[in-house]
Order: C-alpha cells, then sequence, then structure tokens
C-alpha cells in the first residue's frame, strides 16, 4: 500500500464508515489525526481524486478501494511531502491495488502483459486495470497525451 492509500483509508476506519462528508474527512485529517492543517488536508483529498483513490459525489467522499484491508502500522504519520502527485504508473498500480492486489502483484501483472504486447508501460498498465475491472477514463487522456508527446520526439 501507498503512503497515500493508507493515509485515505485511515478516517474511514477511524470513522468505521465507507463514506463520509468531505466536511468529516478534512476533520478527520486535521483535528482528529493532527496530522495536517485543513488547507493540507483539502489538498490530499484533491490528490486522491486525481490519483482516482476516491470517488466525490456532491458533498459525500468514499474510497474506491477497501479502507479495512488497507494495512496501516502502528504509529503512521504521513508526510506531506510524500503526499504529491505521483507519476503516471505509480497511480495506475495504485488503481490496480485497490482490487486487492498487493503492490509486486500488480507491477507482475503489468509486466507479464507488457512482455507480449510491447507497448509503453503507461498503456500497458492501463489494459490492466480496465481488464480488472477499473474505469480509467479519469487517466486515458493523460496517458494519450504521453503518447503524443512521446512519438512527436525525433528519432
Amino acid at each position: 500500500m501507498t503512503e497515500l492509500m493508507r493515509t485515505i483509508a485511515m478516517p474511514f476506519r477511524k470513522r468505521g464508515k465507507t463514506v463520509l462528508m468531505v466536511s468529516e474527512f478534512i476533520f478527520a485529517l486535521s483535528l482528529d489525526l493532527g496530522w495536517f492543517s485543513p488547507e493540507q488536508a483539502k489538498r490530499v483529498l484533491q490528490v486522491a481524486k486525481e490519483a482516482g483513490l476516491v470517488s466525490v459525489k456532491g458533498d459525500e467522499i468514499s474510497p474506491n478501494f477497501d479502507a479495512t484491508t488497507v494495512e496501516i502500522p502502528l504509529g503512521f504519520k504521513p508526510e506531506l511531502s510524500q503526499l504529491k502527485e505521483q507519476p503516471l504508473f505509480d497511480r495506475i498500480i495504485d488503481l490496480v491495488m485497490t482490487t486487492g492486489v498487493s503492490r509486486k502483484e500488480a507491477i507482475a501483472l503489468v509486466n507479464e502483459k507488457q512482455e507480449r504486447i510491447q507497448l509503453m508501460i503507461e498503456v500497458t498498465a492501463l489494459l490492466v486495470a480496465k481488464e480488472r475491472g477499473i474505469d480509467i477514463t479519469h487517466l486515458a487522456d493523460e496517458v494519450y497525451k504521453t503518447l503524443t508527446i512521446t512519438s512527436s520526439r525525433p528519432a
């Protein structure tokens, strides 16, 4: 599990819920746990949303993974510097991990497919995520942009 997944899971586990109000989530990260200021907690939520780890509908937030299965070490405290936006490949691997596989297993799935189809690694990772039933639409444009940038470079 990544530090971001642990950070996101903690408020849900602490409150024993699968859906929280955005304000409850911000309150849990800032005041309950004392990990961040309210502004920093909002930024963490934004990064998690961009990474596809949470869904926000109206004023409700829910994790896109089973927060009860996330291993959170005793004394865990996230570092804000570790919660910045991750590289595209890492964000896709995190999504694959939401299906119940470890990081090592997720990367192995991508590598296995990569050996067969020989595409850019981010494209292969997206295919693995899609095969595992993950909605990848929020990342498809981003991967496409990396394809057009890569393909326009001189040889």
